[in-house]
């Protein structure tokens, strides 16, 4: 018998058991995400033949996507084990999955398709940090502006500037909001995870900081580790007000983060013509192509 369990921050210590194993740079495999979106997905996991499985929920108890498996373990048979139980279950099952995954084994049993609004966005870390070359000189123009016009300074984010950050964030999403008034709903969830991950900041090992100009936060940006090498970024939010201060806070951030992490993850763009050219802007070196293999 199989039995899954919640996601909660407390259980970060077996999924970092499996960080050894863990090559993927997908955003949706994150321990946060995983923990801070369960009032959506409902994620929950389990150790199957020596290996990390986790799941969330498209349906409650109906429709459940899995992750591919992690660890040393036989990943087809464990596979075949969640096919069976979908079926005891009654329950239509999908996979999360690459194209590294993509063996005539896995897909003789699911069909797939391709979610280009869910690519990843990767970075190299010293692209990011160095902004070196003709590609990057836009996003140095643009500091070289925010540096002329204010004097700021980083600060990392702790329980003491937490509200300062969300009185930020209700401005960017009032501004948001009434850009694109059909995304309001997605904006509310947003702040629902953000709220969360400051509530287990410490309990998730978050890294985050802030731009400071006059004794006042204009920008913010919150991450986690995906695996020994890649870090993700979770949300960075800036005033528009401060022209560059996104350029100022996404430099500034991953220059301090640890000297293993190679790789940033910037998440996916849902689709959303501005995101899109936002993210495209930094010059990825890579999108994270993902798939959602649909059991026939």
């Amino acid at each position: 018998m199989i039995e899954f369990k919640p996601i909660k921050p407390k259980d970060r210590e077996i999924f970092e058991k499996f960080y050894r194993y863990k090559t993927i740079q997908n955003a949706e495999s994150s321990f946060a995400n995983l923990c801070a979106y369960s009032f959506i997905f409902n994620g929950e996991w389990a150790i199957i033949d020596d290996c990390l499985v986790t799941r969330i929920h498209f349906e409650k108890n109906t429709h459940i996507c899995y992750h591919y498996p992690l660890g040393e373990g036989d990943k087809d048979k464990i596979i075949e084990q969640l096919i069976n139980l979908s079926k005891e279950n009654n329950q239509q099952m999908s996979v999360i999955c690459e194209r590294k995954d993509r063996k005539p084994c896995f897909e003789h049993h699911f069909d797939i398709k391709e979610e280009r609004n869910f690519f990843d966005y990767l970075y190299l870390r010293e692209d990011l940090q160095y902004l070196k070359g003709k590609k990057f000189q836009p996003k140095r123009n643009h500091i070289n502006k925010f540096n002329s016009q204010y004097k700021w300074e980083y600060v990392e984010i702790n329980p003491t500037n937490f509200l300062s950050c969300l009185w930020l964030l209700d401005k960017w999403q009032e501004q948001a909001i009434t850009k694109s008034p059909e995304l309001k709903s997605d904006y509310e969830k947003e702040k629902t995870v953000i709220e969360f991950l400051f509530s287990h900041f410490e309990d998730l090992d978050l890294k985050a900081g802030a731009i400071k100009v006059e004794e006042k936060i204009v920008a913010f940006t919150i991450g986690s580790k995906i695996n020994n090498e890649t870090f993700d970024i979770h949300i960075e939010k800036a005033d528009r007000n401060f022209e560059g201060a996104f350029a100022v806070i996404n430099k500034e951030f991953v220059s301090r983060l640890d000297n293993n992490f190679k790789y940033i993850n910037r998440e996916e763009d849902l689709g959303i013509e501005g995101l899109r050219k936002a993210k495209l802007s930094y010059n990825p070196i890579k999108l994270i192509e993902k798939y959602i293999a649909t059991l026939k």
